[in-house]
């Protein structure tokens, strides 16, 4: 909103007392967004000022000060607020806050630096853990061996299934294959290549049906790894920024009065010692990782495509491993069943044959079959033996 420069609201009962006026240099809207920020801020205004020229990280929430950040004041408001020139006790709460801020040399870089400094912890710990996610994830993958043979089980079936064809004979395919198995139908439309390759493994080569079981950092890994690079480029752009504001002349020149230059480089170098950290780790993982995508062949594939690519094979391997488990439970209920009546059946028949045979060795005659030529004997006419009068 733009500022309503020189607006004097009066305080107090009109024919009362005259009150103080209370000069209102910002729009409606903006003084409200600013109020509803100051109702979180415990300390006087000038508390306030000082802690962000001391970088004071005690005082301030992360939050806060992000939020602060959005609200800097526009140049409109500035050019409002300088040209003012009445008693700074007259301005509105908000006008009086911006009032104080505007004080402070260099607000929005000192800000910048105060939110990165302030989020510094988290954000490093999290980029840490992403690399260590990323490196157990291509551990995962290098020690599975059984990934490899499953591989070489599919090259195989690829080959069979093609023949003499101009696809039979390959030497290797893209992991992007792996993923479709499941949407080749086998000949009968009942099941799926991928559901043969469990069968066939259960039979052949039983070891290997745990493969996915050894990836279990593999999922996890490729999502970290999506945006790990750019987010550590980040960071380390972040930290440059903060060596820049410090050797700005303003901070040299006012060591004494400002003690934000100081805090600066204080921090800085600790941040760049974590950073260098960080980034060696990052790069020992991306050249383990180079290593790995050259063992498949897929040097061009980028970190997170590969690692969703094995992640959804082992996934849609496992439940076709399943399915194929409830259908041969399945099978089996049906075939107990099944087994169950005709036994049943065996039975009542055996006991009934015995009976028969019991009853012939007493000697008694079996119950007279119906006869089917039985003439059934008419109703006898009501009227029939009858006179008339």
């Amino acid at each position: 909103g733009g500022a309503d420069a020189g607006k004097e609201e009066e305080d107090g009962v009109p024919g009362g007392p005259r009150k103080k006026k209370v000069v209102i240099l910002l729009s409606a809207n903006r003084s409200q967004t600013i109020g509803v920020l100051l109702s979180h801020l415990k300390i006087p205004h000038e508390d306030f000022r000082r802690a962000i020229m001391t970088l004071d990280t005690r005082t301030l929430q992360p939050n806060f000060v992000i939020q602060l950040m959005r609200l800097l004041p526009t140049d409109q408001e500035v050019a409002a607020l300088q040209s003012y020139t009445g008693p700074k006790e007259d301005l509105g709460t908000a006008e009086r806050f911006l009032f104080e801020l505007l004080c402070i040399p260099r607000l929005k870089p000192r800000l910048q630096c105060f939110v990165f400094i302030l989020e510094f912890n988290a954000r490093l710990h999290d980029l840490s853990e992403n690399v260590e996610v990323f490196s157990y994830a291509v551990h995962d993958i290098q020690r599975c061996k059984s990934l490899i043979k499953v591989i070489e089980i599919v090259l195989a079936l690829g080959n069979y299934l093609n023949g003499q064809g101009p696809k039979g004979g390959a030497h290797g395919f893209k992991l992007e294959f792996l993923t479709k198995l499941a949407d080749t139908k086998t000949s009968d439309n009942k099941s799926t290549l991928l559901h043969y390759l469990v069968t066939w493994i259960e039979r052949n080569d039983k070891e290997l049906i745990t493969f996915p079981q050894e990836l279990s950092n593999v999922e996890i890994g490729a999502k970290v790894s999506e945006n790990m690079v750019d987010e550590i480029s980040k960071f380390k752009k972040d930290i440059k920024f903060i060596y820049e504001e410090m050797n700005r002349p303003y901070y040299k020149s006012n060591a004494k009065n400002d003690p934000c230059g100081a805090k600066l480089e204080q921090f800085y170098h600790t941040a760049y010692n974590d950073m260098e950290v960080l980034e060696a780790n990052k790069k020992k993982a991306l050249a383990m990782y180079k290593d790995l995508s050259k063992l498949y062949g897929e040097e061009e594939a980028k970190p997170d495509e590969f690692m969703t690519y094995i992640h959804q094979f082992a996934q849609t391997f496992k439940e076709a491993y399943n399915e194929n488990q409830r259908k041969r439970e399945e099978e089996e209920r049906v075939r107990t069943r099944r087994e169950a009546f005709l036994k049943s059946m065996a039975e009542r028949e055996a006991k009934a044959e015995d009976r028969k045979k019991a009853r012939l060795k007493r000697g008694d005659k079996p119950p007279p079959e119906p006869r089917k030529d039985t003439a059934v004997p008419r109703p006898k006419d009501p009227a029939a033996g009858r006179r008339d009068p």
